[in-house]
Parts: structure tokens; C-alpha cells; sequence
């Protein structure tokens, strides 16, 4: 039971925790300006846009970092959590879908802003040098 990694070994979970909490603010200040520009439905469905990015990431990173035996069930935890992420998110966007006031524009900014926080994070994390990585 790992709760730490070996010595050497980086801790992802600073990264992982920043990365989300990154995705659920960019989510959040899309929706409040698409609230105040163009109304009620297009905030709320900026709202759904990223908490569909998030809440699929949420899963993934948390089947990611659960200790795993041996390389191989790793990998494979890796590879059903990323197919249970994909199902989610297409779920996801199904049930948002039948709703009657979804804007898809501000539904679709918001999602594709918590793909780009997904790999900016990291990066700008990266850029810093000597910055507190956890």
C-alpha cells in the first residue's frame, strides 16, 4: 500500500489536483461571462461544457493515480480508465444534448477550454524552474 512514490519518483498528484482545479475556475469564469453576455442559458450551458471536460478528467485522474501491483495492471487500469473517461464524456454529452436551451457555442467553448488547461497546466508548471511541485 504506496502511499508516497519511491525515491526518485515524482509525485503527480500536485499536478494532477492543479489541473483540476484549473479546469473547474476556466470553466467557472466561462459561464459567469457567458452569463453576462449573452443570458441564463448560454452560462448554464457553459457550465455543462466544462463540467463534462472535468468531471471526465476527475475519474481519469483518479483511476490514474490509485496503486496498482505490478506495470502491467497499471497500464491496463490506464487503458480502461481512459475508455470509461471516452464513455462518460460522450454519455455526457448525450444527456446535455436533449436539453431545450443548450447553447451549443458556449457548451463547446467551455469544454474544449478544459482540454487545453489538460496540457497547459503541465507546461506552464514545467516553465517554472524551482517552482514547489507539491
Amino acid at each position: 500500500m504506496a502511499t508516497r512514490p519511491p525515491d526518485g519518483a515524482s509525485d503527480i498528484r500536485p499536478t494532477a489536483v492543479r489541473i483540476l482545479a484549473w479546469q473547474a475556475g476556466i470553466g467557472v469564469l466561462i459561464a459567469a461571462v457567458c452569463l453576462v453576455l449573452w443570458g441564463g442559458p448560454a452560462g448554464a450551458s457553459a457550465l455543462a461544457g466544462a463540467a463534462i471536460g472535468t468531471i471526465a478528467n476527475l475519474y481519469m485522474t483518479l483511476k490514474a493515480l490509485r496503486p496498482a501491483r505490478t506495470p502491467g495492471a497499471a497500464l491496463g487500469a490506464l487503458y480502461l480508465g481512459q475508455l470509461v473517461k471516452v464513455a462518460l464524456t460522450v454519455g455526457l454529452f448525450v444527456a446535455v444534448a436533449r436539453l431545450p436551451w443548450l447553447a451549443w457555442p458556449a457548451l463547446l467553448v467551455a469544454y474544449v477550454a478544459t482540454l487545453v488547461v489538460f496540457w497547459w497546466v503541465p507546461f506552464r508548471m514545467a516553465a517554472q524552474p524551482g517552482a514547489s511541485r507539491g
